[in-house]
Parts: C-alpha cells; structure tokens; sequence
C-alpha cells in the first residue's frame, strides 16, 4: 500500500526555525527591477478552462520535467500517486472486500478538497465560486449561467473553426478517438459514483428531501433500472463499437498497468474523485452538493465529442445524451442547484441543526464544487509549489551577490551562506535540493512567513507598496508568494485534513477524521463478526410464499414493528453503490424495488427531472409538478405520529430514543439487517429474500386503519402494487439460473433463505 505521507510529500516539511530579532530585511531578496530577469509568463497560472467531464485527459504518459533531478523525482511522484489512485480506485467499488482502506481514502478525500481549495486560489480565475463570500441563490445562479455562456461561447467559436476547415481538437483520427475514450474509461465506468452512497436509511430524517433529490439523479444515471439505459453499459458499448477490450471495471486486472495501459495521472484522480466524494455521505453532503452542481454542468468536452464523433464512424450518443439530461432548465444541473438551495432553507428553519450553519456550509459546497473543477486538470499543488521554488530560486541567483554582507537568517543560516558558493549550487544537480531546503525552511522563518497567514507575514509587507521590497516582484509574482503562504498548514495540524475543516470554518474533533462504528447513525460501518445465514435446500421447484400475515392479532407490539419498519429499507440500498456492478439483470430489478420503495413510481420511459422535486426555486416555477408518493421512511414517520409518539430524528432515535420498550431481538435483527445490507456482492440474493418478505409485512400493514390514514394506505398498496411485479421479475430470474458453484444449492436457495428468515422475525416482532 502507498502510504499517505509519499502521497502528500511535497507539503511542507518541518526543519525548524531560527531569527533573531533584528530589523533587517531578506537582502537577497531585494535587488532593483531593472536589474532582475521576471518570469511572470512562466509563473501566470494556465488560462481558465471550462469543466470538462470526458476527454479531458492530457496524453497518456506522465508530465515529463527534463532530466535532471527535478524531473526524475517528479515522475517519481507521479507514479506513488497513480498506484495509490489505482488501488483506491479498485478496493473502494469492492468495499466489503477491503473495509481496511476507509482511513486512507478519508484521508484522501480530504486531502483531494484541501488541494482543490488551494489551487483555486493559484489560479486566479477571472471568475470563480469563491467570488461568493455569502451563499445567495439568486448570485448562484447568474454565476451558473454566466458559465455557460463562456462553455457555449467556446463551443460556437469552435464550430465555426470547424466548418472553415480546422480538424477537431480531442483527436485527429479514429485511433486517437478510442485511444482517448479507452484512457477516460476509468471516470465513466463509475458513473453516478459522485452521488452513489447518498440516501441512506441512516441519513438524518430532516435532510432526506435534499438526499432524495441526489440520488434521483443517481437512479437517471443507472436507467432507472432499464440496463439499457445505464451510462455505464452505454460506454461499455461505446468502447466495444471501437474495439478496446477491458477487463471488468471493478477487477483487479483493470488497474494492472500491463493489461490495461493506463497510466495518465489525471485519468485515475478523476475517477477516484469521483469514487471519494460520497464514501462518506453523512459527513460531507455539502462537498457531494457542490461536486454534484460541477460535475452536471455543461461539459465543453460533451459538446465536442457529440459534434465529432461522427466524423470517424463512432456513435456520439453517450456524449448527447450527457449534454441533454444534465440540462439546467429541468435536468441534473437544475436539480443539483435547486438541492443546495434547499439545503440552506433547511438549515435556516432548523437553526441548531448539528454538523450544519449557513457560513460553514456554504464554504464546503464551494469546496466540493472546487473538487470536481480541479481532479481533472494538469496541474497540481506540487506545480505551484514548484514555481515558488523556482521564483525564489532565480531571485537569489541574480542577486545574492550584491547583499553579501546581510546578517538577516532564514532557519538559522545567515543569508550570505544560503547565497554562496559551494551552498548555493548554479544549476546542476545540487539546484533541487538547494530549493526544496530553502523553501521548506522559509516557510517556519518567523516573522518573514506565518504559515497561513499572509497578511502577518513580514515578507509580504516588504513586497508590498512602501516596502523594502516593492518592485523586485511582480504583481503575479507577489500574488504567487501570498497564496504559497497562505496555502501553508499550520504546525499543529497533526490530524488528516485539519487545515480544511479550518479553511471552512469548522472546528474539529474526533468525529471528523474518523469512521464512525454506529451503523444506526454511519454509513459506511463494518462489523468485524457478521451474523452468518445458510441457503435452503430447494426441494419442490419454484418459490411458495407463506400465507398472509394475520389481521386479526388481538394487539400489535408497535415498538418492534416500528424498529424492523424504520430499518427494511436500508435492504436493497447497497446494491447501488458501485456503479460498475449495478450492470446485471438483478442489480437492475434492486433499483426498480429501491424506486418503488422511494415513492417513484411511474414506469414512464422518460427521465423526471425537476417534474419530481419538491422544492421550486425561482427559475423553475412555471414545470409542471408531480406530487410525490411518500416513501416508506415518511409512512413510518406518519404512523408515529398517529400513534401519538415523539418524532424521531434518526434512524437511532427510533431503535434507541423513542422507542426504549422495542425487544431486543427486534432490535438484533434491525443490526442484522444493517450488516448484511452492507455486503450486497456477497448477500445481494438473500438481501432479496428478505426484502420480499417485508413486502408481506407492507402488504399486513396497508391493511391497518389505525396505522395510516386512507391516503397513506393508498400510497403504500401503489408501493406494494409495483414491488410485486418486480419481485415476479427477480424469481423468473432465480429460477432460471443455475445453481451454485457445487451444483446443490440454486440461488433460488438464498432467496428462500432470506424469505425465511424475514417472516420468522416478522411474525416474532409483531407477537403472531
């Protein structure tokens, strides 16, 4: 494994420091601008470019530096970064596999949007998202469509290039094509991955509207739970109608180097980005809310591929297809606008709300927005590192000389020393090393550099008007220094990613830099010891249900049926979580049941978009709107308070808070359910059993007057009306297919298991 400290290396390193007190300024550093040779071209950050989904990969091959040292330890590092996005990339989609990697990838991820924030302030935009001080929907939105303007500005320019006889920008001819979207394979084989893990039976109730909005978009990605329709297999297919033959996406062969060939960097970050953002859903639902509203914008890269695919026989229809859902009238970017927008309402009537206040929230949102704008482009943080290194570099190669009698130290070395020679090598091998110690050591020189804090540095203050140093840097020069500073950690952050939980005004504690063990209250938790269920032994052929649950029970234990109601749905939500895997026939059927079970219900052959939101915004009034079907989370929360009890929270608030008389078994089994649900590769068929068994309780309970009211009643026979179908569809599936791998026990045998098991604690809890 490759450790997280290789990864991030280039961040500053500690050597201690060392000044005396006296009022003598960097000399080295001054000279006349007369006298100096400016590198302000090399050191302008690249010119702003568009978000690009696809096809944004530079060649296949790492940044290439020369070489001497400098380029020899960059491609060094190039390659530690791509073994550890590889390995990520593969044990995060088999997460049950290697629950081991969740610290690394924590540490990643937060190490992904701190670099994210940094780099947008290198770059120096002319418009950026951190021009937003204040979240202001109305601002948000003319920011949205402002950069759309210049995405279709380029585009139309583009075009007209095009129809005067320039070749197309991606690839010049059919091999480069594929090359290219063989090398992009890696991003959109995890399509969807951004918004993947969102919508959990343990999300907190309060913000399961905004949850429900992201993970429709995740559902439109997958089909809808048509395989046809599934962006994963239309890029499959877009790869075989160009003959590049991959290993599956989510097999060990896939990042073998050998086999697969892919080795740009960009590439693997993309994806891994993308993988990261919803690991954790519950403690960075505004990154994935800003990620989301990046990510679904208008690709420049879309528009291209649809307008030249065609040129080289390639169907440009994965391309087009991206460029019309992801609309920001009524498709994914309308609806991740209108998702964070109401975040912030919710926020702002639920004041208190733990984790959540309208400043902090804002700044993550912009951060996750950062992410998505950053993972796929070339330069990094170490660049940038690199140019000051250089800048200061060429500075005192100039103009050591003249200040050769300064008694000004950096680190406990006098000036003159840094300076000199054989200190200070002219060129040559000794060049890199002579600048990492210098900067590295700089960077805790106090008063000249206060990690972190530019405007206390006096470095900046002599750079500055009426300082010692004014015009001895240009204006690029001075902002490249200011955010170099500005960009360091402070000493004590001794925790991953406590520099960006400060950057958005969070402050921090355990919680945030390590994976929680309530399964009730996180997401994702693996238990070390898993309950163990057993296939049955299929005697007569096909599936025979029990007989309906009785409707004549004398009294009903409410608190264990509330606990095993609340939980059931958590079931099947895993099966979705790995994009790549939802491409069989019964991971497809899942997500027509998670469908059912979340109120979506219209088997139209369409997408839903804004029609199926709740919440309008101000651009959006005039959609027509479909009223929802309530979930089962909002049934239960309904037949509570029928029942006159306390509204739960939680997840955990319903097995632990409100309801302490639930049996222990009933509650057992809800952490039984949990677990299981948690390994969907491993239990996925007797994950069905089981949710087939609670259909029968769904069924038992649309029956019940004093449970819900009419309306309720009628919205759960719809649910019940379109699982049952489903389910039909999964036992002609089962009862098809082949046994298992000793030829004893069918699948059908796994299914009956979980039916089982799901009726016996059904009937246990509800005292049958």
């Amino acid at each position: 494994m490759v450790s997280w400290t290789n990864v991030m290396m280039d961040f500053i390193v500690v050597h201690g420091s060392s000044l005396p007190g006296l009022p003598v300024v960097v000399p080295a550093l001054l000279v006349a601008a007369s006298v100096l040779f400016f590198l302000s071209q090399i050191l302008q950050a690249k010119p702003r470019q568009p978000q690009l989904r696809v096809d944004s990969t530079p060649d296949s091959k790492p940044k290439s530096e020369g070489n001497g040292p400098t380029g020899s330890r960059r491609i060094e590092k190039t390659a530690r970064r791509v073994d550890l996005y590889k390995e990520v990339y593969y044990k995060v989609q088999n997460l049950e596999d290697y629950p081991e990697i969740l610290p690394t990838a924590r540490k990643l991820l937060l190490g992904l949007l701190e670099e994210a924030v940094i780099l947008a302030r290198y770059k120096h935009r002319a418009r950026s998202i951190l021009d937003l001080s204040k979240f202001d929907p109305i601002a948000l939105d003319k920011f949205l469509e402002a950069e759309r303007h210049d995405i279709l500005d380029e585009f139309e320019a583009y075009v007209r290039d095009r129809k005067s006889g320039s070749r197309p920008s991606l690839y010049k001819t059919r091999t480069e094509a594929a090359e290219r979207l063989k090398r992009n394979a890696p991003l959109n084989l995890v399509d969807g991955a951004w918004i993947a893990r969102v919508h959990k039976i343990t999300t907190p109730f309060v913000l399961r509207p905004v949850t429900r909005s992201l993970w429709q978009t995740l559902s439109e990605e997958l089909g809808d739970g048509d395989l046809e329709k599934n962006h994963v297999v239309l890029y499959k297919q877009l790869l075989e109608s160009v003959h590049v033959q991959l290993p599956d996406g989510d097999s060990p062969d896939f990042i073998d180097q050998d086999k697969v060939g892919i080795i740009d960097e960009v590439a693997w970050r993309s994806a891994v980005g993308q993988l990261l953002v919803s690991l954790f859903p519950h403690d960075f639902l505004p990154e994935i809310l800003g990620f989301n509203l990046h990510f679904e914008s208008l690709a420049t890269a879309d528009l291209k591929a649809a307008h030249d695919l065609p040129e080289f026989g390639i169907s440009p229809y994965y391309y087009a297809l991206h460029i019309s859902i992801d609309n920001a009238d009524s498709g994914h970017s309308a609806m991740a606008l209108d998702a964070i927008i109401q975040l912030m309402e919710i926020i702002k009537d639920n004041p208190g709300l733990p984790g959540y206040d309208l400043e902090s929230t804002w700044k993550r949102v912009q951060a996750g927005y950062l992410l998505s704008q950053s993972i796929n482009e070339d330069e990094t943080v170490d660049d940038y590192h690199d140019k000051v290194a250089d800048l200061l570099y060429r500075k005192a190669k100039l103009s050591g000389r003249i200040h050769c009698s300064s008694r000004a130290k950096i680190g406990g070395r006098a000036l003159p020393s840094w300076f000199s020679f054989p200190s200070f090598p002219l060129d040559g091998p000794n060049e890199h090393a002579w600048k990492h110690e210098f900067l590295t050591t700089l960077a805790d020189s106090k008063p000249w550099v206060y990690r972190g804090k530019s405007a206390k540095s006096m470095l900046m203050h002599s750079l500055s008007w009426k300082g010692k140093m004014f015009g001895a840097f240009t204006h690029s020069e001075t902002e490249l220094m200011r955010t170099w500073i500005d960009s360091l950690p402070a000493k004590d952050d001794s925790l991953p990613g406590e520099m960006y939980w400060r950057r958005v005004g969070i402050k921090a504690n355990n919680n945030l830099f390590s994976a929680q063990s309530d399964a009730a209250t996180s997401h994702p938790v693996f238990v070390p010891h898993q309950k163990e269920w057993s296939p049955y032994k299929i005697i007569t052929p096909g599936f025979i249900s029990r007989a309906p649950l009785a409707t004549n029970l004398p009294s009903v234990n409410l608190d264990g049926f509330l606990a095993l109601w609340f939980v059931h749905p958590c079931l099947l939500e895993n099966a979705v979580s790995s994009p790549y895997q939802t491409t069989t026939k019964l991971s497809a059927l899942s997500l027509q049941i998670l469908r059912a079970e979340l109120g979506y219900l219209s088997d139209n052959s369409g997408i839903a978009g804004m029609d199926q939101q709740q919440h309008r915004n101000h651009h959006h009034h005039h959609h027509h709107h479909i009223k929802q079907t309530p979930d089962l989370v909002a049934l239960g929360l309904e037949m509570i308070h029928r029942q006159g009890l306390s509204q739960p929270s939680c997840l955990r608030d319903v097995l632990d808070g409100s309801f302490k008389k639930s049996p222990q078994e009933a509650k057992d089994f809800a952490c039984d359910m949990l677990d299981w649900s948690m390994r969907p590769k491993r239990n996925l068929v007797f994950l069905l059993g089981l949710a087939r068994g609670f259909l029968d309780l769904e069924v038992w309970v649309a029956g019940r007057e004093e449970l819900l009211d009419r309306q309720g009643r009628a919205a759960l026979r719809r649910i019940v009306e379109r699982k049952t179908g489903v389910f039909e569809a999964v036992l002609e599936d089962l009862e098809g297919g082949e046994g298992d791998e000793h030829g004893t026990i069918g699948r059908l045998g796994e299914f009956v298991a979980g039916y089982e098991t799901a009726r016996g604690e059904i009937e246990k809890a509800l005292g049958a």
